[in-house]
């Protein structure tokens, strides 16, 4: 059978069909996409506990941590560790919009005042994120459910951050900071756990006596990169 222009029923089926395929295609594509986790929000206020690895001493810490993003601030306290007898205990306070921070030596009792050396980072999924993975963690019946994102853009070797936060109310899990994109050893994993929302006691905020009528330490105060 020909049709007008020369064509044959086979080439109009053929083209019917490739037709079909595509609109398949695209529907495919969608429904891909929309299975990508939007980013979710951080809560801006709570408090929990955190180890610190970093890599370019191989030393592992851990603190108690309280982040207030609403006044953009954040206190850890290092935990003691009884294999570790003798060790100087040290508590770490930012203050962004004082633009201070202080370094408080909780077992001399002696602090350092100064100010903030690097922009006031908060926790959370930065809006241009790109989304890795999702799973949960743990086994069966105890798994909770966790999204992954990074800083990965085209073109470059490695991400600069890889963060993990649980799906539903967006805590963070694990986050891995590189300081220094030509150095991988600048680089620090904090594991985030016993998590509780809000902030319990205000006054953890409030510096001890001995840190009043300080003056700025003559020396930079090297806090833990949180």
């Amino acid at each position: 059978w020909q049709l007008w222009g020369g064509c044959s029923l086979d080439v109009v089926d053929g083209v019917r069909m490739l037709r079909v395929l595509l609109v398949g295609l695209v529907v495919c594509v969608a429904g891909v996409l929309s299975q990508v986790p939007a980013s979710c929000m951080t809560p801006s206020q709570f408090s929990g506990r955190a180890n610190q690895y970093v890599h370019n001493n191989e030393q592992t810490n851990r603190y108690f941590l309280l982040y207030d993003a609403m006044n953009k601030r954040r206190a850890y306290i290092e935990e003691q560790n009884i294999y570790m007898p003798g060790k100087q205990f040290v508590e770490y306070m930012e203050f962004a919009n004082e633009d201070l921070v202080y370094e408080i030596n909780l077992t001399l009792k002696t602090c350092k005042k100064d100010k903030m050396r690097r922009p006031w980072r908060a926790y959370g999924i930065p809006s241009n994120a790109t989304f890795e993975s999702e799973f949960y963690i743990g086994g069966p019946g105890e798994e909770v459910f966790a999204t992954e994102w990074s800083d990965r853009i085209p073109y470059r070797a490695r991400e600069l951050w890889i963060g993990v936060f649980s799906l539903v109310n967006c805590y963070p899990i694990r986050e891995v900071l590189m300081q220094d994109y030509e150095l991988v050893n600048s680089t620090t994993t904090t594991q985030f756990y016993d998590i509780v929302q809000g902030i319990q006691d205000p006054n953890d905020f409030i510096p001890p006596e001995y840190c009043n009528n300080l003056t700025f330490s003559s020396h930079p105060i090297h806090i833990p990169y949180f």
